[in-house]
């Protein structure tokens, strides 16, 4: 029996590939997702042990296939950058399991550590384009013909430090 063309084929890298086990590339929300961490909006706040969301709006989800699905959210609201994990069960009913908090009201006033993955502005994609051709030397490629940038996350430091997610092809 052959290997799935995705696993054997030398042109696409690993970057594309999902991880098995792990958690897929981070992606916006489908309204049925969004609806499943919007009911735990009451448990997310009292797991990060904040009062009340004034805003509290999903802005992405990645997923990883358990006994179940395991959910990501990234959430922002008005002082905080969140992350809810919540286990959708094969019983199809979901249990909150982990909340963390990314991004404070401190600290988003000071300068430090990296944002979570998101997808990139149209101004981050221009930039992570400029450094096509020093991706194709670091790969070994002559050329690459198919380049997308699936997500980004930034530092600001003394300017901002980019770390992007992308997707390739080569010309071998």
């Amino acid at each position: 029996s052959t290997a799935p063309s995705a696993f054997v084929d030398d042109n696409w890298t690993k970057c594309c590939r999902k991880m098995l086990g792990g958690y897929g590339s981070s992606r916006k929300p489908s309204e049925e997702e969004k609806g499943i961490v919007e009911n735990f909006k009451s448990d997310i706040a009292k797991k990060a042990n904040i009062a009340e969301f004034k805003t509290f709006t999903v802005d992405e989800v990645s997923t990883q296939t358990v006994a179940g699905i395991n959910y990501k959210f990234k959430v922002t609201t008005d002082e905080h950058v969140l992350q809810a994990t919540i286990w959708g069960k094969l019983d199809r009913t979901h249990e909150l399991t982990k909340v963390e908090i990314l991004v404070g009201p401190e600290q988003k006033k000071l300068a430090g550590g990296f944002t979570g993955f998101r997808a990139a502005e149209k101004d981050e994609v221009s930039i992570a384009e400029k450094f096509k051709a020093d991706v194709a030397k670091e790969i070994g490629a002559t050329e690459i013909k198919s380049y997308e940038v699936k997500s980004v996350k930034t530092q600001v430091v003394a300017g901002v430090n980019y770390v992007f997610e992308v997707c390739h092809s080569k010309d071998l």
